[in-house]
């Protein structure tokens, strides 16, 4: 907002050619304004009025790197292999990247006619610099500065103080970009190994129908991950701070088979499955800040004015025994049953232990010989019912050290033990005593086609899953002591379909082409929740929010709307302008459909594949259009500023004095831009938008340079998220998203911008 950037040298507040106390104090500058940020940062502040590219200016190419060696040889009675890999990144932030290391050892070894032993590890240590996003990153002041100003190269500090930001604006929560890039680091590091040993028995019974496996393997998966978050000194919100988190995970795993073979009779086979799985997994949290530090330039814990630390153990044990059973007949009918058994010791004591089976039947009816031909050459249909039982995470009630603000958003907090004073409260969360195992019941049929040996095949699925007892956080009333309670919250259901076509029309010594569709359409609906409970907040803001709501599809978008009359249709003032309506569902988050389309095209030694997505249906909250729309800074807002008039873009109808409502006509003045962006960023609804969109994933080519006995090179270029059309016609990737889990691909907020990738790849074998 404000004068056109050709009009800045007449401002009559800074204009270089106007008469104010700058010129007055400066004198006059033809051509150029008086910029306030470039005089505290020691430069001269006459600026030649130009437009910036600021975002284009502040990101960088992304790199990465990838390099991987594998050793593997085959012996008499054994075998070996060890690959080491390394990836190196560099992100299009400044200061961000990533270093992963990577090593595998494999071994087995047949040690006599019956026994076989075998192992392998993995060792993978990474170390990631990344950059805050959403409500506190770096792309708020990216994207919102407006593109008069030169983010780039005016200092992001005040000249002999490196502490003190210089920001085109007030920091209100966010850091200047290029000051935190300087000042503040986030920091990951990892190490982790898993891998598992086994020992084999085989016998035969010296006969040719009977066959025994007895395995047992001992497996473990540990890894320790170190956060340090820094902020430093001079940050937005105070004197900086610093969190040392630490998480330790360490799991592992029982696992015991005897398998039997029996092949009764030619044409029917036998084979039995017992199992006894232990899974034993601990896992240890620490966590330390530091805030407020006492000087700068030392972003250490040990410069904090205020700390605290916190720490949790958990343990917990799975006892599973399971068993399978299977028969084959004439390789055309085939039957399985399952049963599995799990004690955990994570539930209440009287629910720990559950049970759930399954059965499937497959027939390849094309085995018959009346129904053997050359056009359908395989077909099998096939139905499964299966249980899935999963616990959930069972505490005993148990109380916290509380911590209290201190009055102000500045203020210190009150924080126990003060002095030799103690202070306890319960936690805030509480378990249901009762609290059962989720239970998931699956129905599956499907159909498996092949047409004239491979030319064409068509694969369908059809799954219906019923989840009851599903475990949920309810809100409580804050009267109770608590404000959620962790039980079995309701049942909820899904429908899938899933249709996969594959083609291969063209098949010659020199020439190949095949391509192939996945479709697939999954819709999950609430049946209803624990009593009392219309709705639960499972992420977001305090408006608009991620909801799941019972009746409804889930995730659904929950917010403020517009203002609807009886008829459903959004009502405008006198001035033409959207009122805020209720709060209510904006719009589900799940797609329609989703289908995916690759091709493969092979020329002599030439291999050209491509992969295409498409998305249809679903929305998706994007909050930096309606931030940046409201701070001026975009071509839709510069559009309707410059405009004589426009009107609201949505259909709407206007009031009449009768009652009765009208077409909307009301003009709205460019003059009133601001004012009907500022009403639109108050009302979630326009924030909303649909998130259909069709993707060009990845065009790759390869080639083989040599291709000998004792030595093979093939080459490969690609190129990866080409091309994109998208329902949301703001420059918002509609995949990008705030956050994980509950909030994936329902909320944007200052996320990152989308990025093609291209590279080229070297394959050596000898």
């Amino acid at each position: 907002w404000g004068p056109l950037i050709s009009e800045l040298a007449n401002d009559p507040k800074y204009g270089g050619n106007t008469d104010n106390s700058y010129t007055q104090k400066f004198g006059k500058h033809q051509g150029q304004y008086y910029v306030d940020q470039r005089a505290k940062a020691g430069l001269d502040p006459w600026a030649t009025p130009r437009a910036y590219d600021n975002a284009k200016d502040f990101f960088n190419t992304g790199v990465t790197w990838n390099s991987s060696a594998n050793v593997a040889q085959s012996l008499d009675k054994g075998s070996y292999s060890l690959s080491l890999g390394s990836t190196t990144a560099n992100g299009i932030v400044p200061s961000t990247g990533m270093d992963r290391y990577n090593a595998k050892l494999t071994a087995q070894a047949q040690l006599s006619k019956n026994w076989s032993t075998g192992f392998n590890g993995n060792f993978v240590y990474s170390k990631i610099k990344k950059q805050t996003g959403a409500n506190n990153g770096i792309m708020a002041t990216v994207y919102g500065a407006p593109s008069s100003y030169d983010l780039g190269g005016i200092p992001s500090h005040i000249d002999g103080d490196p502490y003190t930001q210089n920001t085109y604006r007030s920091t209100g929560g966010f850091d200047g970009a290029y000051w935190a890039v300087e000042n503040n680091s986030f920091k990951e590091r990892t190490q982790r190994f898993f891998g598992n040993a086994f020992a084999k028995y085989s016998t035969d019974f010296g006969t040719e129908n009977h066959k025994l496996d007895v395995k047992y393997q001992l497996g473990t998966d540990a890894y320790t991950t170190n956060y340090t978050d820094t902020w430093g000194y001079g940050h937005s919100n105070g004197t900086g701070s610093i969190e040392e988190q630490s998480v330790t995970n360490n799991e592992i795993n029982s696992l015991l088979t005897v398998t039997y073979d029996w092949k009764i009779t030619p044409e029917l086979d036998l084979n039995v499955l017992y199992g006894n799985e232990l899974v034993d997994n601990s896992s240890k949290y620490k966590y330390n800040l530091g805030s407020n530090f006492n000087f700068p330039g030392w972003n250490h814990i040990a410069n904090a004015s205020i700390y605290s630390s916190t720490g949790t153990y958990h343990r917990e044990r799975t006892v599973g025994n399971f068993g399978n059973i299977s028969l084959a007949y004439r390789n055309m009918l085939y039957l399985n049953a399952t049963v599995r058994n799990d004690i955990v010791s994570s539930m209440p004591r009287n629910n720990r232990s559950f049970t759930y089976p399954s059965v499937s039947l497959g027939f390849i009816f094309t085995e018959l010989e009346a129904l053997k031909n050359d056009v359908l050459t395989y077909g099998k249909i096939r139905a499964s019912y299966a249980e899935v039982g999963q616990a959930g995470t069972y505490y005993p009630s148990h109380y916290r050290t509380p911590v209290y603000g201190g009055g102000f958003s500045s203020g210190t907090p009150i924080q126990y033990p003060i002095g030799s004073i103690s202070s306890y409260i319960p936690y805030y969360k509480i378990y249901d005593p009762n609290l059962k195992p989720q239970n998931t019941k699956s129905y599956e049929i499907g159909a498996d086609f092949s047409f004239w040996n491979g030319l064409i095949s068509l694969n369908y699925t059809y799954s219906r899953q019923n989840v009851k007892d599903q475990i949920f956080e309810v809100p409580l009333a804050t009267s109770t002591g608590y404000s959620e309670l962790i039980t079995n919250g309701g049942s909820v259901h899904t429908n899938s379909h899933e249709i996969t076509l594959s083609v291969n029309p063209i098949q010659t010594k020199n020439f190949n082409w095949d391509f192939a569709f996945n479709f697939s359409k999954i819709d999950n609906y609430v049946d209803k929740l624990a009593p009392g409970v219309s709705s639960i907040m499972l992420g977001g803001f305090v408006d608009p929010q991620v909801r799941l709501s019972a009746g409804d599809k889930f995730p659904v978008i929950y917010g403020t709307s517009y203002q609807r009359n009886e008829e459903g249709q959004i009502v405008v003032d006198e001035n033409g302008m959207p009122t805020l309506g209720e709060n209510r569902v904006l719009g589900n988050v799940s797609p329609d459909f989703r289908m995916g389309f690759n091709t493969t095209f092979e020329f002599y030694k030439f291999r050209l594949s491509a992969v295409l997505d498409w998305k249809q249906g679903g929305c998706m909250y994007a909050g930096s259009v309606s931030t940046l729309d409201y701070y001026g800074v975009t071509q839709k807002s510069a559009n309707y500023r410059k405009a004589d008039h426009f009107y609201f873009e949505k259909p709407a109808v206007k009031q009449l004095a009768d009652g009765s409502y009208a077409p909307n006509d009301i003009k709205i003045s460019g003059e009133n831009a601001y004012n009907y962006f500022d009403r639109l960023s108050t009302i979630s609804e326009a924030g909303v938008y649909g998130s259909s969109f069709l993707k060009l994933r990845e065009i790759a080519l390869s080639y083989p340079v040599l291709n000998k006995s004792y030595l093979g090179v093939t080459v490969n270029v690609f190129a990866r998220n080409l091309l994109l059309w998208s329902e949301m016609d703001n420059g918002i990737d509609p995949e990008s998203s705030q956050g994980n889990n509950n909030m994936a691909g329902a909320f944007e907020r200052f996320s990152l911008p989308g990025t093609s990738s291209y590279g080229f790849g070297i394959t050596v074998k000898f």
